[in-house]
């Protein structure tokens, strides 16, 4: 396999666009195989990363709805060298739901990021969001997918379960950044304040606009009111869903602050362009739309990275190493 080193800038070198993807993160990429080898990405992962580690990303979350990513990560970045790959855990149905055994295991193979159920949570289920796309691959997800049978964050007074609580511990012993996934957002809420009582003064609100979660801007509010940063994904922007404009996250970010705010990819579909590239266009559109360049430095490098635990000097460190690999590379050092 011959990797490439390089990557298409716009006439007359990288923009101000370039500049800012370079040292971002995206903390939300899917990879291939995801679901079934039916549901294709764009391409090949080691490609896919090759061309976020040549356009200058520090580092990418692989995600998987079905199990955990810490394989995957541990050979892509022996593939890639020059582009950190986090691995992570999402809390469905595969790994045994709401399972602090499998958040153990999957932290002691370098897991960073704890995803809450997303098609096996009852809310996804009652509102046809991710557990519906998984009927187009799996035969028996219509069937066995019901309401009745999807997982909750909560009891019948609002109060986190004990489950939930000890994957919050295990989260806290494991260092792990713990995102709401497709639960409610009052279940959200729930967990956002719970996390509080772990240590964990931070948790991430899953793409709060998209069908599988339904939040409202009251709701993103009090999330962030409670300490939690809300995603904004490109692929919610991208023609086939074109559920939210980039001027209404716009606007939503100007209601929490950048400080509160992470652009993501969700990398996913055979249709979707390289994550790299839709990060681009996301913080293009940004950019267009008059949110000031340190703003979007935050949202897609200076809060990602608090959110993985890294300290100025873990990303100095992660700098030079980049540097270096791109120097054996042949690549520019940005």
């Amino acid at each position: 396999m011959t990797i490439s080193h390089t990557y298409p800038f716009p006439p007359g070198g990288p923009s101000k666009i370039d500049r800012l993807l370079q040292g971002s993160f995206d903390l939300h990429h899917h990879g291939y195989p995801e679901i079934s080898f039916d549901c294709k990405t764009r391409m090949e992962d080691v490609d896919e990363m090759s061309i976020a580690r040549n356009a200058g990303m520090t580092g990418v979350v692989l995600k998987s709805h079905m199990f955990p990513t810490v394989g995957r990560a541990y050979h892509l970045k022996n593939l890639v060298p020059g582009l950190e790959i986090y691995p992570s855990i999402t809390l469905n149905y595969t790994v045994g739901g709401l399972n602090p055994m499998a958040i153990e295991v999957a932290a002691k193979q370098g897991a960073k990021i704890l995803f809450m159920p997303t098609w096996s949570a009852e809310n996804d289920i009652e509102r046809g969001g991710m557990s519906h796309h998984l009927s187009h691959f799996i035969d028996r997800a219509e069937s066995k997918l019901k309401p009745s049978k999807g997982i909750r964050l909560t009891d019948s007074h609002g109060k986190l379960t004990a489950e939930c609580r000890e994957c919050l511990d295990a989260a806290r012993q494991y260092g792990m950044t713990v995102c709401s996934g497709h639960v409610s957002p009052q279940e959200s809420i729930a967990l956002a304040d719970g996390a509080k009582d772990y240590g964990i003064e931070e948790v991430i609100f899953s793409h709060p606009d998209s069908n599988s979660v339904g939040a409202n801007l009251q709701e993103i509010k009090d999330m962030c009111a409670l300490g939690a940063v809300c995603e904004f994904c490109a692929l919610g922007c991208l023609p086939a869903f074109q559920r939210i404009k980039v001027k209404d996250f716009v606007n939503i970010m100007s209601e929490i602050s950048p400080d509160k705010v992470i652009l993501t990819t969700d990398y996913f579909f055979e249709w979707a362009p390289p994550a790299s590239e839709t990060m681009r266009m996301l913080i293009g559109s940004f950019l267009m739309l008059g949110v000031p360049e340190a703003d979007v430095r935050k949202m897609v490098r200076t809060n990602p990275a608090r959110l993985l635990g890294l300290t100025e000097a873990d990303l100095e460190n992660i700098a030079q190493k980049q540097a270096a690999q791109a120097l054996v590379d042949g690549r520019p050092v940005f």
